[in-house]
């Protein structure tokens, strides 16, 4: 068979190569740009990606460097305006005992300012001054008084005739540089002028512009507190000018209190004060007003440094208006480059890396498969197994984190979780799939994440909002953050990753840290700092609702002899009693707080709607309280007792705030004591003046003996014949500005105060060497001297006596001892011992004022007494009346048969001596036979 020829149209194949050599070199003709166009598009895709993901870690960070620089901006705002308002109670303070003392003695100044302990608790503050306010035509008298208090080389700086002096006169501590502050006029300081003007004006505290201190000639401030007259009517300004007395200030280096507040700021924050007042900008001390940071005030105090920021930045600034005693300071404060570091999370930069890495291998890869079939083969498998590696690598990162993550849907619906904890669970975490958030979490908190789904939905990111889970039998706190993951298909569900940090230990660490601010250590009440924020809230919520409320302020009686005898751990369980008991009977809303030692205050809101309606429903709540702190408390089975005094002051009042409400309760608790303890009164505004006046006359009293004003006078008694037969010492006091002072004053200051036990014996002493002249001269006649019940219940006071008759030789039988009746309410057994022990060394006993105390038989039966004395209010009427006549002839009829002396006092009238002789009165006295006289001239001319 002959073979057909080949056609013309068909050539033959090429030795050697594949029949499909021809048309593959065809087709790759056909895509020579794949290898320069896919690589390069495929790697600005994946870079770009790398660039979004780094750039929103950059973001995130920078954000939480933000949030952390302004808390601690807030933080360092805050603690200075708190260490500001610690100097203004310090102030107070100095100015409460400054208008509390009629002249400041040099040594008890000393003494409270130095109790302050200034530079321990509040440093800073160079010391705490009295600057008094006087005419210039008044230096020479002013001069001297200084100089007779001890100060020689006391002058008034600068020299030179002025309208108006204000010097300092007392300043502590009283050393080293305030030794030169001590004399300096500071009207001369401008600055200090504005200041001192402004604080007389608004009767509140003022704040000094810059100005250089004295004490050693630096850039420092000034706060002054105005101290006012008595009588000074400060409602107005023309009265607080009128009556002015003087400033009390505290200067200070703001260096010194930055320095010493240090631990309390941010080391890496640095910080600018700049004294801001409007009208009140000048250059600052030491500049040439080029310095830009000074160029919107005075600048007071700057420890800012150059802090790197990120390129194209912005530089983190804060900015903070504090209105400080009349000034408004502006702190400025920017981040130190030690603070920054704090932040520096290179993890995102490693991802970002890998994944420009990545990209670059990926267009690598690329233009392999597309420039070669096999080689791309053969690479794609190696590229696999990095692309598997770095999945695994990947997931084994995600599983190292200790956070909780969740893959959700629009409607919460949890798709893939992950987390290292998933085994402390209160579940297996498969029960997580296929449910809800809001079914996971606690009821409460569930709207709350569907909240903070809705929020990452609508800006594609939402953080912070916190709630609780149940995890291994713990409750555990977590905050949320949702970031939307964004859908590679079009139209598909939405998907959001939650992350749910566990932040259990920070708000453990808040909680501790509120409960040490903010409640009493000891029993768990509120502190004086919650309770003053609370009580603010309740005075503005009274002012606007129209209802009163009120402030109950318990002070425990002889709690000091409880802790004293058993110990600390004792009161410690007796004040842990005494706040449950005040917790149990408080009102929903009320406040129980616990100032300190045994100091308790009830807040009591929305009492009534008026003060009448206030004040009744107030005293019943304090009555219910008063009469549960009686109970007995049982401690280690022991039974203590304790009681309260109570003082109750309503608010709100007009222009009253709660420093005024806490010292208007106190000084109403302190009228409760005196009246006699376990008793309930009301704050009247006569309570704040009476206990300034005795504050100054107890003062003034301790001095009284030293400087001879205390004077011992007599008054003559007399028998039924008007012959003298004896006297009564009576103590009067001449004081040489408020002029005789009368016993009803002073005697119940001296017994609160405890002068009584030193005036008491001297009366004595006085009774016990006039005897002795009078038995030198022949003269047989009797001496009575008031014993107080403090005195007497002295466990030395039979010695005393004893030793003083023997000093003085004086007759014992000669001394009468005059006690009330009160003393024998308590202990009469002890009373009986310690009277007749002193009977047995021959001195005799009287009851004074017989008839308006406890009077009874039956103590009349068993004390070792001498006489009676008749008080006056039953004589001054007689014989008119016949109730007194009655009376008075009762006492003398018992007396007669119990073989005692009776003695009338307070006859004024022949009529009233005429009625008690035939009564059978034995003694007489009163201004009908003579008025007191003093003892010198009373013995002269009895022994003349």
């Amino acid at each position: 068979m002959t073979p057909h020829p080949a056609s013309h149209d068909e050539a033959p194949s090429a030795p050697g190569r594949a029949p499909w050599a021809s048309g593959e070199v065809a087709g790759t003709s056909n895509h020579r740009w794949l290898p320069v166009v896919l690589p390069p598009l495929i790697a600005l895709l994946t870079l770009g990606l790398t660039f979004l993901y780094w750039q929103s870690e950059e973001k995130s960070a920078r954000t939480k460097r933000e949030q952390n620089f302004e808390v601690a901006a807030d933080q360092i705002a805050y603690n200075l305006k708190d260490r500001m308002a610690t100097y203004e109670v310090v102030l107070r303070g100095v100015k409460g005992y400054f208008e509390g003392s009629e002249r400041i003695d040099r040594a008890e100044f000393q003494a409270y300012v130095r109790a302050l302990q200034l530079q321990e608790t509040r440093p800073g503050l160079q010391g705490v001054s009295l600057i008094v306010q006087f005419p210039g035509k008044a230096l020479a008298a002013h001069l001297e008084d200084m100089r007779q208090r001890g100060f020689d080389q006391y002058a008034v700086r600068p020299p030179g005739e002025r309208e108006l002096l204000a010097p300092i006169t007392h300043i502590e501590p009283l050393e080293g540089p305030n030794l030169k502050a001590l004399g300096f006029d500071v009207l001369t300081i401008p600055p200090a002028k504005e200041a001192l003007d402004r604080a007389r004006d608004t009767g509140t505290l003022a704040l000094s512009g810059s100005l250089t201190l004295m004490q050693n000639g630096t850039p420092g401030l000034v706060i002054y507190m105005p101290l006012y007259g008595v009588k000074a009517d400060a409602s107005t300004v023309e009265g607080r000018r009128l009556g002015l007395a003087g400033w009390v200030s505290a200067p200070f280096r703001l260096e010194d209190v930055i320095l010493g507040m240090s631990r309390e700021f941010d080391a890496d924050i640095g910080l600018q004060i700049t004294d801001s007042t409007p009208g009140g900008t000048t250059a600052s001390p030491g500049t040439d007003g080029a310095d830009p940071r000074a160029a919107a005030g005075t600048l007071l105090f700057s420890n800012l440094k150059t802090s790197a920021q990120e390129a194209g930045a912005p530089a983190l600034q804060a900015r903070r208006e504090l209105e400080l005693g009349g000034r408004r300071w502006t702190l400025q404060m920017s981040p130190q480059p030690g603070f920054a570091l704090r932040f520096q999370d290179e993890g995102h930069h490693a991802v970002a890396l890998l994944g420009t890495v990545l990209s670059l291998i990926l267009a690598w890869f690329t233009w392999l498969l597309a420039t070669g079939r096999e080689r791309a083969v053969a690479l794609a498998r190696d590229m696999t197994a990095e692309l598997r590696a770095a999945r695994d690598d990947l997931e084994s990162t995600l599983s190292a984190i200790p956070d909780l993550l969740f893959e959700l849907g629009l409607d919460g619906c949890i798709y893939h979780y992950r987390s290292a904890r998933s085994g402390k669970l209160a579940v297996p975490p498969e029960m997580f799939l296929g449910r809800r958030l809001s079914d996971v979490v606690l009821p409460e908190a569930a709207a709350g994440c569907r909240a903070a789904l809705e929020a990452a939905h609508h800006t594609g990111y939402s953080s912070g909002h916190q709630f609780r889970l149940e995890l291994g039998g713990t409750t555990h706190w977590f905050e949320l953050s949702i970031a939307r993951k964004e859908s590679a298909v079009p139209g598909d569900e939405p998907r959001f990753i939650a992350l749910s940090r566990d932040i259990s230990k920070r708000k453990q660490a808040e909680a501790r840290s509120h409960q040490l601010a903010y409640f009493d250590a000891l029993t768990g009440l509120p502190n004086r700092r919650m309770l003053l924020d609370r009580m603010e809230h309740a005075l503005v919520n009274a002012q606007k609702a129209a209802q009163v409320g009120a402030v109950l302020y318990i002070d425990l009686d002889n709690f000091k002899q409880i802790n004293d005898a058993r110990g600390h751990t004792v009161g410690d369980m007796l004040l842990m009693q005494v706040a449950q008991r005040l917790t149990q009977l408080q009102r929903p809303g009320d406040i129980v707080a616990r100032l300190g030692g045994d100091e308790f205050v009830v807040l009591v809101h929305n009492v009534a709607s008026d003060m009448e309606s206030a004040g009744r429903a107030a005293l019943l709540v304090a009555e219910e309280m008063r009469t549960a702190l009686e109970a007995p408390y049982t401690i280690d089975t022991h039974l203590y007792s304790t009681t309260g005094s109570i003082g109750i002051t309503l608010f709100p009042k007009r222009g009253e705030g709660v420093e005024d409400l806490l010292r208007e309760a106190d000084t109403a608790m302190y009228r409760a004591k005196d009246l006699g303890r376990n008793r309930i009164r009301f704050y009247e505004a006569a309570m704040q003046a009476d206990v300034q006046e005795r504050l100054a006359l107890e003062q003034d009293l301790k001095k009284a003996q030293t400087l001879g004003q205390l004077a011992a006078f007599v008054q003559n008694q007399v028998d039924a014949a008007g012959n003298v037969v004896g006297g009564e010492l009576l103590m009067r006091w001449d004081h040489p500005v408020r002029g005789n002072v009368p016993p009803s004053r002073f005697i119940p200051i001296a017994e609160a105060s405890g002068l009584i036990l030193r005036m008491g014996d001297w009366m004595i002493q006085q009774a016990c060497e006039t005897l002795a002249r009078l038995q030198a001269s022949g003269h047989e006649l009797s001496l009575s001297v008031n014993v107080s019940e403090r005195q007497f219940r002295q466990d030395d006071f039979v010695e005393r006596v004893r030793h003083i008759l023997a000093h003085t030789g004086a007759n014992p039988a000669h001394l009468i001892l005059e006690v009330t009746e009160g003393l024998l309410i308590e202990n009469l057994d002890d009373t009986i011992a310690r009277m007749t022990e002193i009977v047995q060394l021959g001195v005799r006993f009287s009851i004074d004022d017989f008839g308006t105390g406890y009077s009874s038989l039956a103590y009349l039966k068993r004390l070792p007494l001498y006489e009676l004395k008749i008080d006056k209010s039953f004589v001054q009427d007689t014989p008119d009346d016949p109730n007194d006549t009655a009376i008075v002839q009762s006492i003398i009829s018992v007396a007669r048969h119990l073989n005692l002396r009776v003695v009338a006092e307070g006859v004024e009238t022949r009529a009233q001596a005429d009625f008690l002789v035939e009564s059978r009165c034995e003694c007489l006295q009163g201004y009908l036979f003579g008025r007191p006289e003093p003892l010198a001239a009373w013995l002269g001319r009895l022994t003349a």
